[in-house]
């Protein structure tokens, strides 16, 4: 799997800084990103504007999927309210191009390049993955969404290879994914909308700390996840906007290891 757009968009960027237009010729079409001076941007294609756009990204990859040669990119009105979505373009031989997309989606796609078809899809945990499926036969259709699960072979052992990961990649660890799901109940998807966000984690002397927040109320919406592989603990912290006080998992912090009290009171300022 690779992410979309990322060293296109450095060279979009720069063409359109230079006001020039991105142009290359793929497969016998004349493929070209135009700067409107304005914000905006022009997919044209062989002297025909496919899509407009506040930024249109295009992958340097020119896979070959069921036949057909196909350029992958994402577009999108630009700014961080929402990232620019996938989008395929064909070029068929000896026929127009089409283009399939962009998806209607904020969420970050990759991308899986298959001999007979193209894969999109998104990171699932406290909601279900979107999934995507491009084919020269039925274009771009929606696949069953993928739930977030467990690596099946991780167990305690895994957390001493969480240096430097997200939560999230914590929270693939099958006891720790059993213990939230069980113990937080309707409150889960609570946490884990927050703690699968913009964050970091690493390991500590006893165990391992993570905390992320939601990106645009990241002071008010905010998870921290410790856990400690010598009693098999599992200690989550996250604060909703609107409440006063955050809530806690385990309840009782009499239990709790002192690396996790320690990151408790560093969380709400003690």
């Amino acid at each position: 799997m690779r992410k979309l757009g990322q060293a296109a968009g450095v060279l979009a960027v720069l063409w359109a800084q230079a006001g020039l237009a991105q142009e290359r010729s793929v497969a016998g079409h004349l493929i070209a990103i135009k700067d409107d001076g304005m914000g905006g941007a022009a997919l044209v294609v062989d002297g025909e504007v496919l899509h407009e756009n506040g930024v249109i990204y295009l992958d340097e990859a020119v896979p070959v999927v069921g036949g057909v040669t196909v350029v992958t990119g994402v577009a999108g009105s630009g700014g961080n309210a929402c990232g620019a979505a996938p989008f395929v373009l064909a070029l068929p031989e000896g026929a127009s191009a089409a283009l399939f997309g962009p998806l209607d989606s904020c969420r970050e796609f990759a991308v899986q390049v298959q001999p007979e078809a193209l894969v999109f899809a998104t990171e699932p945990l406290s909601e279900p993955g979107e999934v995507w499926v491009w084919n020269p036969v039925t274009g771009l259709t929606e696949a069953l969404p993928e739930d977030f699960s467990a690596d099946p072979g991780a167990g305690w052992q895994a957390v001493a290879d969480l240096a430097q990961s997200h939560p999230v990649d914590a929270m693939k660890v099958g006891p720790v994914l059993s213990a939230l799901e069980t113990g937080l109940g309707a409150d889960y998807p609570i946490f884990a909308e927050r703690i699968s966000d913009l964050g970091s984690g690493d390991l500590t002397a006893e165990g391992y700390l993570g905390q992320a927040c939601l990106k645009f109320t990241c002071d008010a919406d905010w998870a921290l996840l410790y856990l400690h592989p010598a009693t098999e603990g599992v200690f989550a912290v996250w604060h909703v906007a609107g409440e006063i006080e955050p809530r806690l998992w385990p309840a009782d912090t009499t239990h709790w290891p002192a690396e996790a009290m320690a990151a408790l009171r560093g969380a709400v300022g003690e």
